[in-house]
């Protein structure tokens, strides 16, 4: 009997792909963006986020299951699809290369200054290889066990009771915002990720509620995201989120045990576990679109090949400023894709239930 990927995994998993080091500077941006009672725009691009999980649910649907792929190789001719699916590889493997990038930068800014960031790179990759070479149902397992390691983190947010203020929150609803629209789109990669659940389909239990979990999973990241950014708004003034480079950090800074310094940095670590998943389902996607260019190439082998042209891209954007700015100009194409994408399947199928087109493959 196939294995399969259970409701419960698959919740679990699309709450660490979307959940990661974008949490860090959520709240600032909601503040720059939105102004006063920001953390409002979270429910709003969760609901965002929703409406785009039905359509990839239509897609399950309409299409009984099949892969991406199938749906794209009945209708599309091989030397179109081709370059789609060139594309979709090296944009998969250069947000996974950002996604963990990113995170080895902070990491080392914090805990590891005198570290060399290629080598703490490099073993990064190393362990996304070993997920993404072990397939996509171990990286569901993985991602189900890592969760546990993080969603204890949630009963932080009563260490900041005590300095949680109301009045900080003001009467008025975005106010003193700017750039709202591109806000927006900027703020949305923080639940960016679902979109690969495009590509989970044939592995996913056959049972029809098993997309009740993506939104499930999806419900959990905006649970956590609205908590985090509507405690920031009552601990610190709009002003100063403004200014905070990362305000999650400095909230963590504020936690202080005696027998522990730099609790934050320890904090940090844990999230390790979220970028690991997250970039080991990029990866794992780029893999999957690079096998239909190359059905009969190895799969270990395409893997450690994608993986290593990862760490060679992550050598350019070489200061966080630069990464960040690439990271901003990934999320609006990721934006528009995880709309886009769902839209183009969902026509692919429609005119295939009513023509009956064959493969062209």
């Amino acid at each position: 009997m196939k294995e399969r990927l259970y409701s419960s995994h698959i919740a679990l998993l699309v709450f660490m792909i979307q959940t990661g080091v974008a949490a860090l500077s959520l709240s600032r941006k909601a503040a720059v963006y939105f102004g006063t009672n920001g953390w409002l725009s979270i429910l709003i691009l969760g609901c965002a986020a929703a409406l785009n999980i039905v359509l990839i649910a239509m897609v399950n649907r309409i299409g009984n299951g099949i892969s991406v792929f199938e749906i794209m190789d009945k209708s599309i001719p091989r030397f179109i699809t081709i370059p789609i699916y060139f594309f979709l590889t090296a944009y998969f493997a250069i947000i996974g290369c950002l996604v963990g990038k990113q995170y080895i930068h902070i990491f080392q800014l914090i805990a590891f200054p005198s570290a060399s960031p290629l080598m703490l790179k490099g073993c990064f990759d190393l362990l996304v290889l070993f997920l993404v070479t072990k397939g996509i149902y171990n990286i569901g397992k993985t991602a189900t066990v890592f969760s546990m390691l993080i969603l204890w983190m949630f009963f932080l947010l009563f260490a900041f009771s005590n300095d949680f203020e109301l009045e900080r929150m003001t009467p008025f609803v975005f106010k003193g915002g700017r750039n709202m629209l591109s806000g927006a789109v900027e703020m949305f990669a923080a639940f960016a990720g679902y979109e690969l659940i495009l590509f989970v389909m044939p592995y996913a239990d056959r049972s029809k509620k098993w997309m009740r979990s993506v939104q499930i999973g999806n419900l959990m990241t905006t649970l956590t995201y609205l908590s985090l950014v509507f405690v920031s708004f009552g601990f610190f003034s709009l002003e100063q989120l403004k200014i905070m480079l990362y305000p999650l950090l400095d909230m963590l800074a504020y936690i202080q045990l005696p027998f522990v310094e730099r609790l934050e940095n320890l904090l940090f670590s844990f999230l390790l576990f979220t970028v690991v998943v997250t970039s080991s389902m990029y990866t794992w996607s780029a893999c999957e679109n690079a096998q239909n260019i190359f059905p009969k190439a190895d799969r270990k082998v395409m893997s450690l090949f994608i993986v290593f042209v990862m760490f060679l891209i992550s050598v350019i954007p070489d200061t966080l400023f630069e990464l960040e700015l690439w990271l901003k100009v990934v999320s609006y194409v990721e934006v528009a894709l995880s709309f886009l994408f769902p839209i183009f399947l969902i026509l692919l199928l429609l005119i295939q239930k009513r023509s009956g087109v064959k493969s062209h493959a």
